[in-house]
């Protein structure tokens, strides 16, 4: 037998091996999953969640389905402190909120991102990208989406559990936008909403835009927090937070708003 049979052979087993332990491993890991969607969650994580009012608001079928997802989630992806100790407080949490705004996809976990790293306090960048621009500016922020991963701050997820704002669930707004390969403020939706959901959110977007831009009376726009007039992708990921937050504050006044983005999430934990 000549040297490149063997060389065939070799290569040929080595292939038969990788697929059989990635098989292997895939159905492994699925019926790891569908245990999991039958185990409670674990007393250390859930007592970090009961009594976060969007919890409350769930019900017993959703906090299932969070409670499965969150296990998920934390076996999935690994959190990084940085000058910080993470606990289970920590990953709990962020997890619970990142999973919240998925709820209605029972088997989906972000499935391109790997790493949460998170700072005690709010962080100073140096460069920042935005979209496809960098910029070398010295910024704040309480946190920020990466190609595969997020940064969060602590201190400000603390914060936000009361407030109307939540970074967790504006960054992770970010990489359900990231999802078709580029952020434009256009989540994963049918192509057949393309449409209206351009119509209906980037209208009010240009408005609001206008309005600081010219200085003008705000009116309804004031209860929105300026930064969602950075771009696109911000607007989307502000009205966000203000769904899962203060929904009362878009059906009030901004109706249509509201209807696209539960249409797009498809869960409502009303006012």
């Amino acid at each position: 037998m000549d040297n490149f049979k063997i060389f065939l052979i070799f290569l040929w087993t080595g292939f038969f091996i990788f697929l059989t332990v990635q098989i292997f491993s895939f159905f492994k890991y699925k019926k790891l999953l569908k245990k999991l969607k039958k185990t409670p969650l674990p007393e250390k994580y859930k007592k970090h969640i009961l009594n976060l009012p969007e919890y409350q608001k769930l019900t017993p079928q959703q906090k299932k389905i969070i409670e499965y997802k969150i296990q998920r989630f934390l076996k999935e992806k690994e959190f990084i402190g940085i000058k910080l100790k993470i606990t289970d407080e920590i990953k709990t949490v962020i997890a619970f909120y990142a999973c919240l705004i998925t709820l209605a996809y029972e088997d989906f976990c972000y499935p391109d991102l790997k790493y949460i790293y998170v700072y005690p306090h709010t962080i100073v960048l140096n460069t920042h990208q935005n979209g496809a621009v960098i910029s070398n500016e010295e910024i704040l922020i309480s946190g920020e989406a990466l190609k595969d991963g997020v940064i969060i701050a602590w201190d400000e997820v603390k914060k936000d559990i009361k407030l109307k704002r939540n970074v967790v669930i504006h960054e992770f707004a970010h990489i359900l936008d990231f999802e078709e390969g580029e952020i434009n403020g256009i989540p994963p939706i049918e192509e057949s909403k393309y449409t209206e959901w351009s119509k209906i959110m980037f209208k009010e977007y240009e408005k609001f835009r206008e309005k600081l831009l010219k200085n003008r009376l705000l009116g309804k726009y004031s209860l929105i927090d300026k930064y969602a007039a950075t771009n696109k992708a911000e607007f989307f990921a502000v009205l966000s937070e203000y769904y899962f937050k203060k929904p009362e504050i878009l059906k009030k006044h901004f109706p249509k708003i509201y209807k696209e983005l539960k249409s797009f999430y498809k869960i409502e934990l009303g006012a």
